[in-house]
């Protein structure tokens, strides 16, 4: 395969670390499997230094694979966003995969919470959705709690459900994806 130019200029970029933006079929993963394989052999760069984050598990793996077939060696890290960020809560934090609540155990533990101060409940499994998508968008978003006015339920019985489920969380050593 020849490359463009534009692609050699980001391959054989040495100073610093390096974001690659392409749509489909662009050669991104060709482009970045061959910078890494640059890094570790002309540059002289420990593979376990360099750290390659995708979107998928799927293009992190096929990476990886290229990376080898080209004959890279090394300890290189590839990984999702996930798998990385769990990785470093892993090793600072100790935490494994118990530590983060499951989907079912998080909706268990908000409809209890939801069903105990919420008076008028619709459709329980929406709100209970709703609330906790509020929630997610709250810590996301690193929002004022003080001053988010849920669109679900009143403004008190949202911060009230807010705190009392990251209490929980944090009194079982548990994380969820936010």
């Amino acid at each position: 395969m020849s490359l463009s130019k534009a692609q050699q200029k980001a391959i054989e970029f040495g100073d610093g670390p390096a974001l690659v933006l392409a749509g489909p079929g662009s050669g991104k993963t060709t482009v970045i499997t061959r910078r890494v394989l640059h890094m570790t052999r002309d540059l002289g760069i420990d593979p376990g230094s360099i750290l390659v984050i995708t979107f998928t598990k799927a293009a992190a793996v096929e990476m990886e694979e290229r990376f080898r077939k080209l004959g890279g060696s090394g300890r290189v890290n590839f990984g999702t966003f996930h798998a990385v960020f769990f990785k470093i809560l892993k090793y600072a934090y100790n935490y494994t995969a118990s530590n983060i609540i499951r989907e079912e155990d998080a909706y268990s533990l908000l409809l209890q919470m939801v069903r105990e101060k919420v008076t008028e409940i619709g459709d329980e499994n929406e709100l209970v959705s709703n609330i906790r998508s509020e929630i997610s968008f709250v810590k996301s978003e690193r929002a004022d709690l003080s001053s988010y006015y849920s669109v679900n339920c009143p403004e008190e019985t949202f911060r009230e459900i807010y705190r009392e489920y990251n209490n929980k969380l944090e009194s079982r050593h548990l994380l969820d994806f936010d």
